[in-house]
């Protein structure tokens, strides 16, 4: 072949040769700043591109910036706006697998939100994801200037064509976004194929009724940090996961036969652990059970035995000094549990001034525990105490994992006095190795 057939041969563009089916399927994989970035490779991929069915506006290195830099919110948020309003004009496709947008925007940004919203319900989406956490912002609660679901796109998805477009979704996340219980249960009676629903920081939500006159397909309920809820019921006989985490509410639930995933979580004066009187119909049905509270209010009425929990998760936070003991009498009610994970965020002493009651412990052996997972580990009584007694009383454990890395730590470069702490806590962590069986592998990080 001669050098200018080679140059020619070269120069072919052969990715336009391939199909549009799996053109499609490279897209897919794509995030939207790299099908940009590439589609100047291909005539058919500028061609196809404005066809694409998910648009996912990813911009996590930008909200990087903002969280170490917030005095560039104004330009970075006329960025992002612009950035996908450039898109969705561009956009041919006359549907959509996914719609997200997740940046720091609020309800100043309303108009351009709300074409958002009309935009990816019109397009007959199916997961749909509104997230706009104010990373710059430094004011508690958070959310308190967050973008409200308005009345005219309220009004849009209870119009003939907003009721047809709206039948397809099976997922809908909106994190701080305002939006009444009246929204979500529209949603819900009138989206047969909805099977996730996640609501976090929503100030207006008061009251929500999880049900329908047809049996709900809902199998993951997500609320978080709603602060002006009061009142949540549910039924919903393909639910599998529930999550919630945030102050006592009126809890309840019926008809829930499927569920085996539950996580309770709530702050300081959240008392989260008013949930297992509600879920106590259900514990024994419990696969994995999570809970993220304080130390502090880590109280718990007598369980019935949870006799299927395999995996209990714990993401606790408290004073050095403070007990994890308490955990004993919810792993003496769970004969099948085989994995315990906990992540730890200890402070250097307890900032509430409380007594420090001896809590009870049974000595029961645990014999179906396999593996320990540990993050957080500081060496204080808290925590040395809690895994002592595993040690003493799991004597058939495979694995312990211990990681003496703060949660929040994780990947950034530490300073010498944090090292040092490090240190010590492994320190801590190669003394209870010692006191491990040898049939049990340890590992420290």
């Amino acid at each position: 072949m001669e050098k200018g057939d080679q140059g020619k041969e070269d120069s072919r563009d052969r990715i336009s040769e391939l199909t549009d089916e799996i053109l499609f399927m490279i897209l897919s994989f794509l995030t939207l700043k790299e099908v940009a970035n590439i589609c100047f490779l291909s005539r058919r991929l500028k061609i196809l591109w404005p066809h694409i069915v998910a648009l996912n506006f990813d911009a996590s290195n930008t909200l990087g910036e903002l969280r170490r830099n917030g005095r560039l919110r104004k330009k970075k948020r006329t960025w992002y706006i612009n950035w996908v309003n450039h898109v969705l004009e561009s956009h041919k496709g006359s549907t959509l697998n996914e719609f997200r947008v997740c940046f720091d925007l609020d309800w100043t940004c309303r108009h351009d939100i709300d074409s958002w919203f009309c935009f990816a319900i019109s397009k007959r989406v199916r997961k749909l994801e509104l997230d706009f956490e104010e990373v710059a912002e430094e004011t508690w609660p958070p959310g308190l200037r967050s973008y409200s679901l308005t009345k005219s796109c309220f009004n849009y998805i209870r119009t003939p064509q907003g009721l047809s477009c709206i039948g397809l979704l099976d997922s809908l996340c909106l994190r701080f976004v305002k939006v009444s219980g009246e929204v979500l249960e529209h949603f819900l009676l009138h989206c047969p194929l909805l099977e996730k629903l996640v609501v976090e920081w929503s100030k207006n939500l008061v009251t929500l009724n999880v049900a329908s006159s047809s049996p709900l397909r809902l199998r993951y309920l997500e609320i978080r940090s709603c602060l002006a809820l009061q009142n949540l019921q549910i039924s919903a006989p393909n639910l599998q996961s529930f999550l919630y985490y945030g102050q006592k509410v009126a809890l309840h639930i019926e008809n829930a036969p499927l569920l085996t995933d539950v996580l309770i979580g709530g702050n300081l004066d959240d008392e989260p652990a008013f949930a297992f009187c509600p879920l106590s119909g259900y514990l024994c049905q419990l696969k994995t059970l999570t809970l993220e509270m304080s130390a502090y209010n880590m109280t718990f009425p007598n369980f019935p035995e949870l006799t299927n929990l395999r995996h209990l998760a714990v993401s606790a936070y408290g004073g050095y000094d403070d007990d994890l003991l308490v955990l004993t009498s919810l792993i003496d009610a769970s004969p099948s549990l085989n994995k315990l994970s906990l992540e730890l965020n200890i402070w250097r002493s307890s900032t509430y001034n409380h007594a420090h009651n001896t809590t009870n412990v049974t000595g029961k052996p645990i014999p179906s525990l396999k593996v320990v997972e540990v993050i957080g580990f500081r060496g204080f009584k808290i925590d040395v105490d809690f895994l002592a007694y595993l040690l003493e009383h799991g004597k058939l454990m495979e694995k312990i994992t211990i990681n003496c890395c703060h949660p929040s730590w994780a990947g950034q470069i530490l300073e010498f006095e944090t090292i040092k702490e490090r240190e010590r806590a492994r320190k801590h962590a190669l003394q209870l190795k010692s006191k491990s069986p040898s049939t049990t592998e340890f590992v420290i990080i």
